[in-house]
């Protein structure tokens, strides 16, 4: 009997010997379909808000496009109004 065979007293396997590697690896196909749950799994999650987002920057196109029509002007005067003219006194507020 060879000195590293193991005893034939015992016909119980050895527990530290690992797992016995599979006969078949899975399909490409199978790998990308589980590495893409996690993407699928957020870009569901993340859904409601980019929708949220969307209608409120459709909106605010809207409705600023429905302002520039009615006010073509007003945002000419409130520039113009922020801006300090040519040889004007600035006085602070507190110079009353």
């Amino acid at each position: 009997m060879k000195r590293d065979s193991p005893s034939r007293r015992t016909r119980h396997p050895d527990l530290h010997t690992g797992l016995v590697p599979a006969d078949r690896v899975p399909s490409w196909r199978a790998t990308a379909a589980l590495a893409a749950l996690p993407v699928l799994v957020l870009a569901i999650a993340a859904f409601p808000t980019a929708a949220a987002f969307v209608a409120a920057a459709l909106a605010g196109a809207v409705a600023g496009a429905a302002l520039q029509r009615r006010f073509p002007d007003a945002l000419d005067r409130i520039v113009d109004r922020a801006r300090p003219a040519p040889g004007d006194d600035q006085a602070g507020a507190a110079d009353g």
